[in-house]
């Protein structure tokens, strides 16, 4: 099968997975925005973020180590999983000890629900990776399925007809993920894995060795994603939190696509990470990504108030202008992770964590600066500053892995279009005509569309041309 066929193959596998649960998780927030107030959406989200900050630390980074050592030849399968699971029962042990010992001043029902959450997540990150790795793609799609369809049931039932605020949020987390690992603990073959004699000790420190990096650059993640949220919440209160959260969400629209190609990219970049005659490859399968990158992220920019007059309701429905300076950064948070991929294929984590400090301690800064004067707008321009550091190391960092031809004026141009009209649309509130602001976005609209106009055609002959000529069995799983 070719390059272009591989991917093309694995990234619509991906994308019935994953785009399942990032699809449900984007068309339920009218309902949570319906059915709960910005400080129980603030909360929520806090425990959920917190989840994601201590998952690296108590797992020693080796949730990321799992794919990319469970994808080597010549390593037992086996000893990568159970030397990964002594890890996380350990660390899932302190997280129960520790929420027993914060109930005594926080609910207990909290403590207990973002106990569960933990050992959900963290089990979930390290069977989907190791499932993802051992090459079945299709039960990792199917695991994805599974979760969004619970998901989807239990916030109508939990959030929307009870009414359990924050709390039935993070239940209905919990049980779309324990659907999830159900399906990837027996039809992964998670369970014909955990084999406690299969533990080795030297393949343990060379996933250790791997993974030290990523401990700290997954807290540095943390940072550039959540402590905006912090920030905001000491100078601005938990419901400019909560608005600024819900602000991110319709930016998922984008980052559901980068997502779901960069988990087929990545298997790809492994495959061919020490074959130097791939750079026209790397090189076109930018130049579409980045175009449809920008062609979408415009075109949602011209609907949006549509957009969000239906995902925003209630006391969110303030925060649809923010969201534009969200999308435009979903497109370089893209881009930082294509380039990011090269470094996992060549096991250089050293160097993801030198560009994620990076863009962490720039977007920190620049947080703490700009958000007492202007507010959510502040933490979104930190953000947006931050990415952008971290993907301009990247780029050019990355050349030694393969050196990829972009038309630098044109993606240039394309990129400076887009951010004008985010910016336009953050400060429409001064539009009174509304011909005057469809005017001028359609005009943006076009003005990208004909920069890309060829990209976006071949892109889509080609797409064509894979689905009509795809063998018999292409659509089977790779198991």
């Amino acid at each position: 099968m070719s390059d272009y066929k591989q991917l093309g193959k694995n990234t619509v596998i991906f994308a019935i997975g994953s785009f399942s649960v990032k699809a449900i998780q984007f068309f339920l927030m009218p309902l949570i925005t319906v059915s709960m107030t910005t400080d129980d959406y603030g909360m929520a989200e806090s425990l959920m973020s917190l989840t994601e900050l201590i998952i690296p630390l108590l797992t020693l980074g080796l949730q990321d180590a799992v794919f990319r050592f469970a994808m080597k030849k010549e390593v037992n399968q086996q000893s990568v999983l159970i030397n990964t699971m002594i890890i996380v029962v350990a660390g899932a042990a302190l997280v129960i000890i520790g929420a027993l010992i914060a109930s005594v001043s926080v609910s207990l029902e909290v403590c207990l629900l973002f106990a569960a959450l933990y050992i959900c997540v963290a089990c979930s990150n390290v069977w989907g990776q190791f499932v993802r790795g051992t090459g079945k793609v299709a039960t990792f799609a199917v695991s994805g399925i599974i979760q969004a369809i619970i998901l989807a049931v239990s916030n109508a039932v939990f959030v929307y007809w009870l009414r359990w605020g924050a709390n039935g949020y993070l239940l209905s987390l919990v049980a779309s993920y324990l659907s999830s690992l159900t399906v990837l603990f027996f039809v992964g073959g998670v369970y014909k894995n955990l084999n406690p004699k299969a533990a080795d000790k030297a393949l343990f420190k060379s996933m250790f060795r791997y993974a030290l990096p990523l401990m700290p650059t997954m807290i540095c993640w943390w940072f550039i994603q959540v402590v905006n949220r912090y920030i905001i919440i000491w100078f601005c209160g938990e419901g400019d939190a909560g608005l600024y959260v819900a602000s991110s969400k319709i930016a998922t629209l984008i980052n559901i696509f980068g997502t779901i190609f960069l988990q087929a990219w990545t298997i790809s970049t492994v495959k061919s990470i020490d074959d130097r005659d791939k750079s026209s490859f790397n090189s076109n399968i930018f130049r579409y990504y980045s175009a449809f990158l920008h062609v979408a992220t415009t075109g949602l920019l011209l609907i949006l108030p549509f957009v969000s007059g239906f995902l925003l309701k209630g006391d969110f429905s303030d925060s649809w202008r923010y969201s534009s300076l969200a999308i435009f950064t979903a497109i370089i948070s893209c881009y930082c992770s294509f380039f990011g991929a090269y470094y996992n294929a060549a096991m250089n984590t050293k160097m993801i964590f030198v560009s994620t400090l990076a863009g962490a301690l720039t977007n920190s800064v620049a947080c703490l600066i700009l958000v007492p004067f202007t507010g959510i707008k502040g933490a979104l321009i930190a953000s947006l500053t931050g990415y952008t550091i971290m993907t301009l190391i990247r780029v050019v960092d990355t050349r030694k892995y393969s050196e990829i031809k972009v038309n630098a004026i044109k993606e240039i141009i394309v990129l400076l279009l887009i951010a004008g009209q985010s910016v336009f649309i953050l400060e429409s509130a001064k539009i009174s005509s509304p011909y005057l602001y469809y005017g001028i976005q359609v005009a943006i609209v076009f003005a990208v569309a004909a920069l890309h106009f060829k990209d976006v055609i071949y892109l889509c002959s080609r797409i064509f041309s894979l689905i009509k000529n795809r063998r018999k069995g292409d659509c089977g799983t790779n198991e």
